[in-house]
């Protein structure tokens, strides 16, 4: 439910900068998708990682390939020349997201001592909703940076 509603105001504030961006100057407007791009990219593929099953090999790239998707989309809006600073921009947040996401899973990775599967569920819960809440904050502000 929280993939979806992140999901639908990442398409909500694209549509926005792109019907808008040429209302601003190129800056205002690259920094609001950077913005965008990297919380987007990282929420999405956090909760990618959190959802899809651990042991089948071929969804290990799916949150990096999301990541790159939210970035291209974003950075093609400004110029042809920020495209490749929005493709790197996405990547990197879907790298953090998928990290978070598969340390969240299983804290040995980083030898982080959890008691009990409990906790883990916990803390899944409590990062899931609070990313949800940090994308849908930075959505608010960036829909009221362009409120003309």
């Amino acid at each position: 439910l929280l993939f979806i509603w992140n999901l639908t105001e990442s398409g909500h504030v694209y549509r926005i900068i792109k019907k808008r961006h040429l209302l601003f100057d190129d800056r205002f407007t690259k920094t609001m998708c950077m913005a965008i791009t990297m919380i987007s990219s990282f929420v999405l593929a956090f909760y990618l990682e959190l959802l899809l099953p651990a042991n089948q090999n071929f969804f290990y790239l799916l949150p990096i390939f999301g990541g790159l998707f939210i970035g291209w989309k974003f950075g093609s809006i400004i110029k042809a020349s920020d495209t490749l600073n929005g493709i790197y921009n996405g990547t990197l947040g879907g790298i953090m997201g998928m990290m978070l996401g598969a340390v969240l899973q299983n804290p040995a990775l980083c030898d982080i001592p959890i008691e009990s599967g409990a906790m883990i569920v916990t803390n899944t819960y409590s990062l899931a909703i609070f990313t949800a809440c940090l994308h849908a904050l930075i959505s608010h502000f960036i829909r009221y940076s362009f409120k003309v």
